[in-house]
């Protein structure tokens, strides 16, 4: 009987130790991908949900989450670039991928992939925007353009249009002009972009060419000063501290703003505040123009690691991210709206889509074929900057014309 007892002990104890052995083989064997986006704490809160989700459907694969906000994620990928210390799969900037990848080598070819991701959710069109030298570096999240936005019961109430032309713009300022009001307010990246439509309709000529450089003589950049100090003048842009401000509805002061698609709600929330209602606007054009002057641009993407070393897994984690329902649902519009089909389809059937937000996305896709790709100089902080400076100085009086074109030209 102690034999037996003595045996059964053995037994016990080697199966424990096949059980530990067994449970540290598992771990061995998982596939660990790390992840990093930016956002606030909202953002991680559902993030991490759904990687708790997928781990659970996917129990050999481990996600390591790495978050920040804006500021601080973009210095610390600036440096990981430098150091080849990038997450496996990232969240990016769409003009990451000129200054990280010019020659489409910065980053995983995801072409390579196609087994793993359901690239049949997007257009061509839409992956043409992460697709640099024949390599498809990134995958749009949702897409993001300018667009004017305004109070309907204003309009309604005084018998108004919503200007789609320059001159409905200008008879509009007409009129607000009398009530010590003007059209929209807009930050000092919207005001580069309205100077570019603007000119490029008129004169069928691009301001930058695709490398950044300035495509116009001085003397064609001073048209665009002369139109910005009148568009100012003549109450079409409101701006007293030269920059956006919303709340100027609740002084009488704006019907209107030109904002990102995933702002629109900005406006709406100080819209309904007065009993007022927001109503998108249309891109402003010129008449017979062969150039449409407005950009679009992915609001953010998503990319793999150039050496990811297990490249098949982060592509499944990343066709998760991108096109499962349930991690739509999660997500909601929290990037805009999303590009995938599956995951439009998703948040359209649990009614997740304010209709302002699916009106901008359906605006987007009908006019994609005249809406040009985001340049990257278009985004340069230092460009954006120094014009909407000098365009403010010039209107003011605080320095000429020739003054102003040459402290912007200089940037080149």
């Amino acid at each position: 009987m102690l034999k037996n007892k003595h045996f059964l002990s053995i037994i016990v104890v080697f199966l424990c130790f096949f059980v530990v052995a067994c449970s540290a083989v598992k771990d061995e064997g998982q596939s660990v991908i790390q992840f990093s986006w930016w956002g606030n704490e909202g953002r991680a809160e559902y993030t991490l949900k759904g990687i708790e989700l997928f781990e659970s459907e996917n129990p050999s694969i481990k996600i390591e989450p790495k978050y920040n906000t804006w500021s601080q994620y973009e210095k610390n990928c600036a440096e990981s670039f430098k150091t080849g210390e990038c997450a496996d799969v990232m969240q990016i900037n769409f003009e990451w991928l000129a200054k990280y990848s010019p020659d489409g080598k910065g980053f995983y070819d995801i072409n390579k992939l196609s087994d793993y991701i359901n690239l049949y959710n997007y257009t061509i069109n839409d992956l043409s925007y992460g697709t640099v030298a024949g390599k498809l570096n990134a995958i749009p999240i949702a897409f993001n353009t300018a667009i004017p936005v305004y109070d309907k019961n204003f309009f309604e109430r005084n018998s108004l249009k919503i200007p789609s032309t320059w001159d409905e713009l200008f008879s509009l300022a007409k009129f607000l002009r009398q009530k010590d009001m003007y059209v929209f307010t807009l930050s000092n990246r919207h005001i580069l972009f309205l100077a570019i439509a603007w000119f490029e309709q008129t004169f069928s000529k691009k301001v930058f060419t695709v490398n950044g450089k300035l495509n116009i003589s001085e003397s064609e950049l001073g048209q665009i000063f002369d139109f910005m100090k009148l568009l100012l003048d003549e109450h079409v842009i409101y701006s007293p501290k030269r920059g956006i401000k919303l709340s100027a509805i609740k002084d009488k002061k704006i019907v209107g703003a030109i904002l990102w698609c995933n702002e629109i709600s900005l406006f709406a929330k100080e819209a309904d505040s007065i009993g007022g209602s927001a109503v998108l606007g249309n891109f402003i054009q010129t008449p017979g123009a062969t150039e449409s002057g407005w950009y679009l641009k992915p609001a953010s993407m998503y990319a793999i690691k150039k050496d990811c070393k297990n490249p098949k897994t982060a592509a499944k984690f990343l066709n998760y991210l991108l096109n499962n329902q349930n991690f739509a649902l999660l997500q909601k519009n929290d990037k805009g709206v999303p590009v995938s089909n599956k995951s439009l389809t998703a948040l359209l059937e649990n009614n997740m889509l304010e209709s302002m937000q699916y009106s901008a996305l359906m605006k987007i896709r009908f006019n994609r074929g005249a809406i040009n790709p985001m340049l990257p100089v278009m985004e340069d902080n230092a460009v954006i900057k120094a014009f909407a400076e000098n365009v403010f100085d010039y209107a003011a009086g605080k320095v000429s014309k020739s003054d102003a074109v040459s402290a912007f030209s200089k940037l080149w």
